[in-house]
């Protein structure tokens, strides 16, 4: 059952009392949606999971964060406790500004944009080998915006071309005037449709993704985040340096995977050794190799094969096959990392350990069904509440007692 503090209580817990045992970092995805949001979700789907395994799951109010500092960040915290005392002090990066900037209005422009990325893809195609052999469903995604476009393109042109054919049999004195009109409205009213339909199967989305793709590569990443990788990597570093017995875990959703890869990096360079052996990676739903494969994105692939080579930390990917919006169960490194930038020699340590939620046995049959055909909702599957009891619990593992890697040892690994 999700418990309800005031404002006054939790400002007493989070800042007086000593901090929770873990501290979580929550990079998002691609998603114009904030803190509000994700932290309403939260307790939604904490009061459902609650239900499904008979525990007590409880979400505290949202905060700034940092509290009381003066630090430019927009980031949001609140905290997240279990029946058993177990509690963590959960971040939510909040870099929803960057993607709003990045979120054209027309979907014109994300189409005339989408061009480009595909353009782009045609010319690289040669990484399209690999993607292919290892995540086909993944590659159909990132081809399906195309194709849909030009699948209404044709419906329209032979809508136009029928309403024309008919027009003589209705109206026989028909000028061509009329004839241009009717096919143009025709026209119009199929693509129409197809955007209609674009809002229940978020295919814009999956352009405005893959074109932040592009626009990332091509400046060799986003000022205006790495600016916030560096000055939240400095509260970071500050917080572990002020309680020694914590760990930090970072969480990389979705596009935020790749996010958290150039912030881990801007972490590790104010880390002592010490300090960053208390640090975790868990990646869910990964798209790191939508962003590192891209040609110009040469600073992302040195970061990834920095933390792939280094022994002292964790990272776990947890991603699904079954969740085509994401690279699940693949070998992750030499995917996302060209031919020519990593030898087959090359020694890589992480991920340590890449396993799946096993979504089929977290719902009923018909269930999963539907999960199946919902690609967005499959998407954020990995944050949300299940039907059944099985290993993967995202609330499980945030308050775990002890390091996550025995969390995912135990309960995911098989």
């Amino acid at each position: 059952v999700t418990h309800c503090f005031t404002p006054q209580q939790f400002m007493s817990t989070f800042m007086q009392k000593s901090a929770a045992q873990r501290l979580v970092l929550f990079v998002g995805g691609f998603d114009p949606r904030g803190a509000a949001y994700y932290h309403r979700l939260m307790r939604q789907q904490a009061q459902l999971q609650s239900a499904v395994v008979g525990a007590a799951y409880q979400i505290g109010p949202r905060e700034r964060w940092p509290a009381g500092e003066q630090a430019d960040l927009p980031h949001a915290a609140w905290r997240v406790s279990s029946a058993q005392g177990q509690s963590a002090d959960y971040v939510f990066y909040d870099w929803s500004d960057v993607v709003r900037s990045h979120w054209p209005k027309s979907r014109w422009a994300v189409a005339s944009q989408a061009l480009k990325t595909y353009a782009l893809v045609w010319k690289e195609r040669r990484c399209l080998g690999p993607l292919h052999q290892q995540t086909p469903y993944t590659l159909w995604t990132l081809a399906y915006p195309l194709v849909y476009g030009l699948l209404f393109v044709l419906f329209a042109v032979l809508a136009a071309w029928g309403a024309v054919q008919l027009l003589p049999q209705i109206a026989s004195t028909a000028s061509l005037v009329w004839n241009v009109l009717a096919a143009a409205l025709t026209a119009l009213a199929v693509l129409g449709l197809g955007w209609k339909l674009d809002g229940v199967l978020h295919v814009s989305w999956i352009m405005r993704i893959m074109n932040f793709a592009r626009e990332a590569a091509e400046s060799n990443g986003v000022p205006a985040l790495q600016q916030r990788h560096a000055a939240t990597a400095k509260v970071l570093a500050e917080e572990l340096a002020a309680h020694p017995e914590r760990e930090l875990l970072v969480v990389g959703f979705s596009v935020g995977s790749a996010m958290a890869v150039d912030l881990l990096h801007s972490l590790q360079q104010q880390l002592t050794q010490e300090q960053w052996q208390r640090v975790r990676l868990v990646t869910l739903g990964n798209c790191i190799p939508l962003f590192s494969l891209m040609p110009q994105a040469t600073q992302m692939r040195q970061h990834l094969l920095d933390l792939a080579q280094d022994a002292n930390w964790f990272w776990v990917d947890i991603s699904s096959p079954g969740d085509s919006v994401s690279f699940g169960m693949c070998d992750l490194m030499r995917l996302s990392l060209r031919e020519s930038y990593l030898p087959k020699s090359q020694s890589l340590h992480n991920p340590q350990c890449m396993c799946t939620p096993r979504f089929h046995k977290l719902f009923r049959p018909d269930t999963y069904r539907w999960l199946r055909r919902n690609k967005m909702r499959m998407h954020f599957q990995y944050l949300m509440a299940a039907q059944l009891r099985g290993g993967y619990d995202y609330f499980a593992m945030l308050t775990h007692a002890g390091p996550v890697e025995d969390f995912v040892r135990k309960r995911l690994l098989r």
